[in-house]
């Protein structure tokens, strides 16, 4: 899979507005204004069509990024091409950073829709890392809070059967309303949902019809309406069985 350089996409003038937006992100908001400076005086916004390649595993870190807008999808490809897909990378998170201290990228990055991704260049930022402990400190945080994200789903995989792993992430969707009934939008069709959750499509579809005959959810569209929270809990918890 050849990756596409940053050279080659479409780059932009990246206004300022753009890195206001994105000040705030956990790394950049503790710098003070000068390193913030240093940090993105290399930045370059590039813009990626659906399906485009960021990076592909193995290929030399020279940047890490920060989504703007749109999706990047993190797989790992077996050599028949079957993907398991290992997270979405939404509008202000960051992705390839683990990759500054390994010297090679880990996944493959690629577009699910049209998206705008802001480069930062990686030897910058790792001399900031050399003067700024509480930097440092940051990004240890940021290194553990993905790798226990990736122990947590290692036991999903292995612990919970597909209807829990399914409703648990129906529930996660919903985010700050997650005790309330309320709406799960899509961002990916049901094949890439399916294989981050670690199951076949056809199972995915399966445990959604049944899920709605029973009334906890409805779909419309590319969305799910989540109807009885508390029912999809007890599922999710295996308090309640739906195999009959």
């Amino acid at each position: 899979m050849a990756s596409i350089e940053i050279a080659g996409r479409p780059i932009m003038t990246l206004p300022n507005s753009y890195l206001d937006k994105i000040r705030h992100i956990y790394l950049f908001d503790n710098l003070s204004d000068a390193e913030f400076k240093q940090v993105s005086e290399h930045s370059k916004l590039v813009k990626f069509a659906t399906g485009e390649i960021l990076y592909s595993q193995g290929d030399y870190c020279h940047h890490f990024y920060v989504v703007f807008d749109g999706v990047m999808k993190l797989f790992h490809a077996a050599p028949n091409g079957t993907e398991r897909v290992l997270e979405l990378i939404g509008a202000g998170q960051l992705l390839g950073e683990d990759a500054m201290f390994i010297g090679q990228y880990s996944t493959h990055a690629v577009a699910l829709e049209p998206s705008h991704v802001i480069a930062f260049d990686s030897r910058t930022f790792v001399n900031l890392l050399h003067t700024n402990p509480e930097l440092c400190l940051r990004m240890m945080t940021l290194m553990s809070h993905r790798q226990q994200n990736l122990i947590d789903e290692i036991g999903n995989l292995t612990l919970q059967s597909a209807i829990q792993r399914i409703t648990q992430y129906l529930i996660k969707e919903n985010g700050s309303l997650a005790e309330l009934d309320g709406v799960v939008r899509f961002n990916a069709n049901k094949q890439v949902i399916a294989s981050r959750l670690g199951v076949t499509p056809e199972t995915f579809s399966r445990i959604i019809g049944k899920l709605r005959n029973e009334g906890m959810i409805d779909c419309i569209k590319d969305s799910i309406v989540l109807k009885n929270v508390a029912s999809l809990r007890q599922v999710a918890d295996g308090m309640i069985s739906l195999n009959r």
